[in-house]
């Protein structure tokens, strides 16, 4: 014996709701996907600059910073650098002193054709005004010895 049922009006439109919600948010993410957002020299240097002078910011005030460029530790500024940057940013770095002399040079990361090659580079100029040196239990002297370093980053 079949059973008949009473009006099945109502299931089949919420079927059909669900049915086509589904098919609305798999085209929306279709087009999410397919959609490329054009990149412009302009932005990515915008973009390295800024992630260049966080970099340098943070290091400075962790005290890092600071310490490797006024001791002279090359080989820390660069590991340094190359641990907090991106791995897909290369970077050239030179500290001068207070009389433009040139302190360091040579901290990079990448070669040097990279830099010459690259559409866009950025460069972040950053100051160091001195470091702080201790003379007793609590007690601190400051040290006014300017450090200007330019910091070129390329993205590969």
């Amino acid at each position: 014996m079949m059973r008949k049922f009473g009006n099945t009006k109502g299931q089949m439109r919420l079927i059909e709701v669900i049915l086509a919600s589904f098919i609305i948010i798999t085209a929306l993410g279709f087009t999410n996907l397919l959609s490329i957002t054009p990149t412009s020299p302009k932005y990515e240097a915008t973009e390295l600059e800024k992630l260049g002078y966080n970099v340098l910011h943070d290091l400075d005030k962790q005290g890092v910073l600071p310490r490797f460029i006024y001791n002279a530790e090359w080989t820390n500024v660069t590991s340094a650098l190359r641990v907090t940057l991106p791995m897909d940013v290369y970077f050239n770095m030179t500290v001068y002193d207070s009389n433009n002399d040139n302190v360091a040079e040579g901290l990079y990361y990448g070669d040097s054709s990279t830099f010459s090659d690259a559409n866009t580079v950025a460069s972040i100029t950053y100051c160091l005004s001195g470091y702080s040196i201790q003379t007793g239990p609590g007690q601190f002297e400051a040290v006014y010895d300017p450090r200007i370093l330019i910091l070129q980053l390329v993205r590969i």
